[in-house]
This record gives C-alpha cells, structure tokens and sequence, in this order.
C-alpha cells in the first residue's frame, strides 16, 4: 500500500504545517511495536487530545445553533454525533484504512475491528489538526466532517409548560403559580435542582432538573397533567 501523507491532506482539505503530526495521527501502537527500529511514535497522545477538541468543537456548534435547547437536550445531540458508530462512518468514507500504518497482524483482523482503529486514528487527526492549526480550524474541519449528520438534527421545541400553568391557574382560580427551590445536589459543573410550584400554599408538583429554568418546566408539566385530570 502506497500511503502518501498529501491524499490524507487533501480528504481532509487541510495543508499540515508540520507533517510528521499527521504521520503520528495515522500510526497505531501495532505499527510502532513491530517497527522498533524505526523509532516511530503512535497516535494514542493524539487520540486522547483529539477527543478532547472534538466534543468541544460539537459542544460549541450546538450551543449556538440550539439556543433553545436544555443541556439534556444537547448532551443527547453531542452523543448522537461523536459516537464511535459516527465516528467510524466518517472515517469510512475518508477510506482512512487505506493510510493507517499497523502491524501484521492488525492487518489481518476482521474489517469490523479495523474500522474500529479507523475510527481512533480520526479522532488522533483532530487532535493533530489541533495542534497544527488550532481551534478554529479544527472545528472547521469537524463541522465538515460530521456535515452529512448535523444536517439530520432538528431543533428541539421546548413547551414552554410554565405559560400554559399560569394560564391555566388564572383561568380557574384567578392567580398565578409560585416557585421554590428545594435543594441543589451534584458537583457544581452539572448540578440537580429540585423545585416545588405552588398555588398558595398547595403543593402542585416537584421536579428536578440540569438548570433551575428546566426543572421549572418539568414541575409545570407534572402540575398541569394533575390539574387537567382534576378538571375532567
């Protein structure tokens, strides 16, 4: 197999700056084990840096084409996209395998658990585009890569249940809801919050949610399914 590192860059439509990073990206641990002598170092670096820079270059594309969306809501499209399944689709249709340096006997492994290293080394080319190019570029590059699936997402339509409850409680009892927080748990990167709405004093419903805005709209789902089954 003729691997020549310019079709890579051209698959990639990127111009390495420093080829041997690419060259490192495409190189398994099988390769560098049985080519000692050459002293060649694998992508394993590389492929933890770039599954880094990849689920912040998703992160950051859905934050601001979702700004509708909950954090649920984007967890779930983030995982959608950089899953090793997607992972190994995109890799596929680079035809990556074609340039993978691995050993004999990675060779000769079943196709399926060679996509499996073809998904890897894309994500060690992230990472090499990253450190070639930086964030920008690199993000350029996922958003082009994954094109075919951001194309597949449809933006997600949050009922706004707090407006309907309020409506709703005007309606019926001439006032309006009111909200409490209950208590926060979970580190403070991703915390719960639970909330109780009321009527007066009347607990309607609780709910806990990412944000204190989410488990609002959940505690106004719960409270207006209770008071419609009431009201029938």
């Amino acid at each position: 197999m003729e691997r020549t590192l310019e079709e890579v860059e051209t698959l990639l439509g990127i111009t390495f700056k420093n080829k041997e990073l690419l060259k490192i990206a495409l190189t398994h641990s099988s390769y560098r084990i049985t080519h000692r002598e050459e002293s060649v170092e694998d992508n394993e670096r590389l492929e933890f840096i770039g599954d880094a820079v990849l689920n912040l270059c998703v992160s950051l594309y859905l934050y601001q084409k979702f700004p509708g969306d909950t954090e649920g809501e984007l967890t779930k499209k983030r995982a959608f996209l950089v899953c090793k399944e997607r992972l190994i689709k995109v890799a596929d249709s680079l035809k990556l395998l074609d340039y993978i340096y691995m050993g004999r006997r990675e060779k000769a492994l079943e196709l399926r658990s060679k996509k499996n290293i073809a998904g890897r080394t894309l994500e060690a080319i992230i990472g090499a585009i990253f450190l070639d190019q930086g964030l920008e570029v690199a993000c350029q590059t996922v958003k082009r890569l994954l094109a075919p699936y951001l194309r597949s997402l449809k933006i997600s339509k949050l009922t706004d249940y707090k407006t309907k409850l309020q409506e709703l409680l005007q309606k019926v009892h001439g006032e309006i809801p009111t909200y409490e927080v209950l208590e926060i748990t979970g580190p403070a990167h991703r915390p719960v919050i639970e909330v109780v709405v009321k009527l007066r004093e009347e607990v309607l419903a609780k709910a806990k949610g990412s944000s204190k805005k989410e488990a609002e709209n959940i505690a106004a789902k719960k409270a207006l399914y209770k008071l419609k089954r009431q009201l029938t």
